[in-house]
């Protein structure tokens, strides 16, 4: 398998002399972008058979999953207390693309007798809850972990596991204590009241409407303005390190998915080895197309393959603080790992 050189270039090592500087390949030469054809086979693949009661004030979707419109403020509430058996083709008018559906599918058609999920910035956890409710019917292990800055997003989503059916425990307390009870805790879902960050800290978050699902950590000294320029005023938030957490589940990560409002470049690039270790596919929410870039340069250089690229829409109107700011539509990124993936083959 060739991962991260071609097969033309050369490496100088300690025994040989040092030849011409070469430049490493991006990709892995296997993996393949999901095509359309892909996408809709993969959302087949995770439909419920029959449907759970919506309750009244539940929106239930193809894949049995019920979510609580009235605890969403920006959600048609026209969804309350129906059913649909469409696929979210090319959207689902209130969460997401069909994109992000497939790639929760890969995953966990790929999940071995565990299924385990992680979502940084996870709002109200929909991706941990779908994957859980999936796995538990195709008779695999569900662990979920959900880390969210906001409180009452976190909330949120223990509300969400419970519509569901999912036990989930809210994890509070300094980013030591929330490690330490992270490392001990059986539940079936954790959902971690804190933002994801490089290390064990504290960052400003603004103190805004739980509506605002646009919120991001203030990493700068400037906490006068978030990176949309808008004016807030900002509380203090506990932030634990990414490569903590992964090592405190200690186990094989399916799905990473990572929507962290700007930063996530400053985030997977320094958490990259931790991420290597245990994550077998990662899909990113990108808000810049610098962003983009640099993702794609640093994760196809490391031999990783890009199997979803659609980039963020951006309007440059107005003034903002920075490029994210711009974005009124995320992009999304979704990377596979071939070093925890050994039945790929090389093309060819």
């Amino acid at each position: 398998m060739r991962l991260g050189l071609g097969k033309k270039q050369q490496i100088a090592t300690a025994d040989s002399p040092a030849g011409p500087v070469t430049i490493p390949s991006l990709g892995n030469g296997v993996s393949q972008p999901i095509s359309e054809a892909d996408t809709r086979h993969l959302l087949e693949s995770v439909r419920a058979i029959s449907l759970p009661d919506s309750g009244g004030d539940c929106f239930v979707d193809w894949m049995g999953i019920r979510t609580r419109i009235s605890m969403l403020p920006w959600a048609p509430i026209e969804l309350a207390g129906t059913t649909s058996t469409a696929l979210p083709i090319p959207d689902d008018s209130y969460r997401s693309e069909a994109s992000e559906y497939a790639a929760l599918a890969l995953a966990t058609n790929r999940a071995i007798e565990t299924l385990c999920i992680v979502e940084v910035g996870a709002g109200w956890a929909p991706w941990v809850v779908a994957g859980l409710v999936v796995a538990r019917r195709e008779g695999l292990r569900g662990r979920g972990i959900a880390i969210e800055a906001h409180l009452e997003h976190a909330q949120w989503a223990i509300t969400h596991a419970h519509d569901n059916g999912i036990q989930a425990e809210l994890i509070t307390g300094t980013p030591t204590q929330i490690i330490d009870v992270l490392r001990a805790s059986t539940t079936e879902m954790q959902v971690i009241h804190a933002a994801g960050w490089i290390e064990n800290t504290y960052l400003s978050f603004p103190e805004v409407a739980a509506e605002d699902m646009g919120i991001a950590v203030c990493t700068t000294g400037d906490t006068g303005t978030d990176y949309r320029g808008a004016h807030l005023p900002h509380i203090e938030v506990p932030a634990v390190a990414l490569n903590q957490v992964l090592s405190a589940i200690n186990m094989r990560i399916d799905l990473l998915h990572i929507d962290v409002q700007g930063v996530e470049f400053e985030l997977t690039s320094h958490e990259a080895d931790s991420i290597q270790s245990h994550a077998v596919t990662m899909a990113i929410g990108t808000h810049s197309r610098l962003a983009e870039g640099q993702l794609q340069q640093f994760f196809l250089e490391r031999g990783w393959g890009l199997r979803i690229d659609e980039p963020c829409t951006a309007v440059f109107t107005m003034t903002h603080p920075t490029l994210a700011g711009f974005t009124v539509q995320d992009g999304l990124q979704l990377y596979e790992n071939p070093f925890l993936l050994e039945h790929l083959k090389p093309l060819g």
